[in-house]
């Protein structure tokens, strides 16, 4: 029996326009482009900011449950992360600060794939390292390259949200073919 692929993407910007959640949606297109029968989920990581004392009053808020049942089901996980200050974003830290607090926790031995996209020259070169030591303790299994780094972002796609630097695609290209191939079942 086949079992299908499912991917969840997660996009470490909260904002509406953002260039991370752009480069989710272009790499699920991307992701269809290769193999049709692949379920792409986003998950939602604004949720509720950690607090122990909340967990203990209330449980676990029914946001984070939901975000924690998603990835666990999921066969690989895509992270975009944005760069603030030279690191990632409160809300990606957040999200792992409660993830780590499910059992099994829903990272652990997933196949996870990191792209970035910033409108600084770097792509987030930073927060990509940040994110894969956020990342060690969860016993994941991260693809460490090709390293896809989407520097000057705002300029990076075109109307229909497509990623037009063909080294860039080329990079992204390999890393989702070895993505892909570690996260199929």
């Amino acid at each position: 029996m086949i079992k299908s692929t499912t991917i969840v993407g997660l996009s470490g910007s909260l904002r509406k326009a953002s260039s991370n959640t752009k480069l989710l949606k272009y790499t699920e297109k991307k992701i269809k482009l290769i193999n049709d029968g692949v379920h792409f989920s986003f998950g939602n990581i604004d949720i509720p900011l950690y607090n122990d004392d909340l967990e203990k009053e209330k449980g676990m808020p029914e946001s984070v449950l939901k975000l924690g049942d998603m990835l666990s089901r999921a066969s690989g996980i895509i992270i975009s992360t944005p760069e603030y200050n030279k690191g990632i974003s409160g809300a990606l830290k957040n999200c792992f600060d409660w993830m780590s607090r499910l059992k099994p926790n829903p990272f652990t031995s997933k196949t996870i794939a990191i792209v970035s996209a910033t409108d600084g020259r770097s792509g987030g070169e930073r927060s990509q390292y940040m994110l894969r030591m956020c990342l060690t303790p969860f016993d994941c299994n991260i693809i460490q390259s090709p390293e896809v780094l989407i520097g000057h972002s705002s300029r990076a796609f075109n109307q229909v949200g497509d990623l037009t630097d063909e080294k860039s695609n080329e990079l992204l290209n390999k890393l989702l073919e070895k993505f892909l191939a570690q996260s199929s079942i």
